[in-house]
């Protein structure tokens, strides 16, 4: 096994199996992609072929979670491999409002550190070109550019609009385009280069699409609200779902600019993709027959697609069902790849490499987690918040979810009931007790903040 010296912000060691030729990787995220926002998972009236294939030609998991159900606490997490008391990021921003009538005082929200051994980094150690084109929202723009403190040769970053958007470095967008269709062919040029240099590529793909605002062309819009009205489908949450669907259909559009590059450029063998979202749909009707949506720690929050394709070594058209997380997709682009983990460096996930492979078919009993100390949207008439201070565990087939801001709890037998609507945390007092014992255990052993009195709260 051959080492390697890399700095991450402090020496260690990084392990590189030997194999005959380094496979590419293209990672792409989705935003705000419920587990019910693609053709080849959720109703019929959507329209992703370009993914749909993809999905055909690889594994596509049905009992995907996020690492959080919003973006930016995710995205730390994809890209570092750690849960939130790891990362510092916790939610999107560090403050909603009305903190005095909060009991509890939140730790601080931080930005991604620059020692962190992030993907980048960890590719790049290991001899591949590395690149990022799209929404980082991990860190502020100040620490830009990203080659210094992330590990990337190449980068574009952009958000906030996806026909008149802000981006660095800066671009004339013509009439008519989307931001993310002029970073996807970017990415493809990269590629190009990358494989006219016989380099081993690393490209991050984060989408801005299909969060808001909502945009799209009006061929597109026109196209689904004609298909929704003669289904009678109507959208949730003040968003006009025609206008989703349309900028789902983009975002296949743009993912499909980059699978054709890799089938012209004939490397479809030696390239890992994987595909998957930051977090839940914000529309009830793309989260699934799940509860709650973007922002919730119910199922409809957290569960997201996930897809791995290569060719000769995951099986196309397979299925697995078993629980993943996002901080499982960094020590399995790892293993795919014949990196060994940073010596050192903590990782939270799991190695999904003998699922994708065949050689397992189910991974070693384990919990999973969400650290969620947030408060949003307080509601004056009940003096109670909509979202306070959430954690959560999956144990097996039951899920707990802590309320440490009202001493509460909410307890699920997801096997059982998969739409959380049945709260067993009083009929099972048993069952809640000893899974709190357990979460409490997981946040001692990371190191999470514990909640303290807010001194200044006026409730």
């Amino acid at each position: 096994m051959k080492k390697l010296n890399i700095n991450i912000g402090i020496c260690c060691l990084l392990a590189v199996v030997a194999q005959a030729k380094q496979p590419n990787v293209l990672f792409i995220l989705a935003d705000d992609l419920g587990i019910g926002g693609l053709h080849c998972y959720g109703p019929e009236y959507l329209e992703t072929p370009n993914i749909d294939r993809l999905c055909g030609e690889g594994m596509k998991f049905t009992e995907g979670l996020a690492a959080y159900p919003t973006c930016r606490p995710s995205r730390a997490a994809l890209l570092s491999g750690q849960y939130g008391p790891r990362t510092g990021i916790y939610r999107v921003k560090n403050s909603y409002g009305n903190e005095d009538k909060a009991r509890l005082l939140i730790p601080e929200n931080h930005q991604l550190a620059p020692e962190k051994a992030t993907l980048g980094k960890v590719f790049k150690a290991a001899g591949y070109t590395t690149a990022m084109y799209g929404k980082w929202h991990v860190s502020n723009d100040k620490q830009v550019p990203l080659r210094e403190n992330f590990g990337f040769d190449e980068s574009f970053v952009s958000a906030g609009a996806h026909y008149k958007a802000k981006s660095n470095p800066p671009v004339d967008l013509p009439d008519g385009m989307m931001i993310e269709e002029l970073y996807s062919g970017k990415a493809a040029a990269f590629m190009e280069k990358a494989v006219k240099a016989d380099k081993p590529f690393f490209i991050y793909m984060p989408y801005f699409l299909v969060h808001g605002p909502e945009e799209a062309t009006d061929e597109y819009i026109n196209h689904f609200k004609k298909k929704l009205d003669k289904l009678g489908v109507e959208g949730s949450g003040g968003k006009k779902l025609e206008t989703i669907l349309a900028m789902t259909k983009m975002l296949d559009d743009f993912v499909g600019i980059l699978l054709e590059k890799v089938e012209q450029l004939g490397i479809e063998e030696e390239t890992i993709i994987v595909f998957t979202s930051d977090n839940g749909s914000y529309d009830r009707n793309l989260v699934g027959d799940y509860r709650g949506r973007k922002g919730d720690t119910y199922d409809g929050g957290m569960r997201v697609p996930y897809i791995f394709k290569w060719p000769g070594k995951i099986k196309a058209g397979s299925v697995c069902e078993e629980r993943i997380i996002g901080v499982d997709v960094y020590p399995t682009l790892l293993g795919l790849s014949g990196i060994g983990k940073p010596a050192g460096y903590p990782l939270d996930g799991a190695d999904l490499t003998p699922l994708l492979t065949g050689k397992a078919k189910a991974l070693a009993p384990r919990k999973v987690y969400c650290y969620y100390p947030k408060y949003a949207q307080f509601n004056s008439k009940k003096a109670r918040w909509t979202y306070s201070w959430r954690n959560v565990m999956y144990d097996g087939d039951y899920k707990l979810i802590e309320y440490p801001e009202y001493d509460e709890y909410e307890l699920f037998n997801l096997t059982e009931d998969p739409k959380e609507e049945k709260d067993l945390a009083t009929k099972n007092p048993e069952k809640r007790d000893a899974l709190t014992v357990k979460l409490h255990r997981w946040l001692k052993e990371v190191g999470a903040e514990k909640p303290t009195l807010n001194p200044d709260c006026s409730l």
